[in-house]
C-alpha cells in the first residue's frame, strides 16, 4: 500500500517538474518575440561565451581573482567583526553609566542635605549669622 503512494506521489512530482520546466519553456519563447529582449539574449550569450573562453585559456588568473576576492572578503568580515565588538563593548560601558549617575546624584542630594542641616543649625543661633549688608 505505501509503494502504491509514494510511485503516486513520485508521478506527481514528476508531473509538477514537467509543468515547470514547459511553463518556463513557454515563457522563454513568448519573450523572444520582442526584438529587442531578443538582440539582448544574443549578445548577453555572447559576451558569457568569450568570458567562458578567457577562463578556459587564463585559469590560473581566475584563481588569483577568487584568491584576492576572498582575501578582501576576510579582511572586511575581520573588520566588521572588530567593530561589532569594540560597538558591543561601549554599549556595555554605557549600561553602567546610569548607576553611576545615580550614584553621583544621591552622594550630591547627601551633601546638599548635610549642608542645609548645618545651615538650619546655624540658624538657630542667630549670632553666629553673618550679615551682608
Amino acid at each position: 500500500m505505501s509503494n502504491i503512494r509514494e510511485e503516486y506521489r513520485s508521478a506527481k512530482k514528476s508531473k509538477f517538474m514537467q509543468a515547470v520546466i514547459i511553463g518556463a519553456v513557454a515563457g522563454a519563447v513568448v519573450s523572444l518575440f520582442d526584438k529587442t529582449t531578443r538582440m539582448s539574449v544574443l549578445d548577453n550569450g555572447k559576451s558569457c561565451i568569450g568570458s567562458m573562453r578567457g577562463f578556459v585559456k587564463n585559469p590560473n588568473q581566475v584563481l588569483s581573482q577568487v584568491r584576492e576576492t576572498s582575501t578582501k572578503v576576510r579582511s572586511t568580515v575581520q573588520r566588521i567583526s572588530d567593530d561589532v565588538s569594540f560597538i558591543s563593548q561601549k554599549v556595555e560601558e554605557m549600561k553602567d553609566i546610569p548607576a553611576q549617575v545615580a550614584q553621583v546624584v544621591m552622594e550630591t542630594k547627601e551633601v546638599f542635605t548635610a549642608e542645609n542641616d548645618d545651615e538650619s543649625s546655624s540658624n538657630d543661633h542667630p549670632e553666629d549669622r553673618i550679615s551682608l549688608n
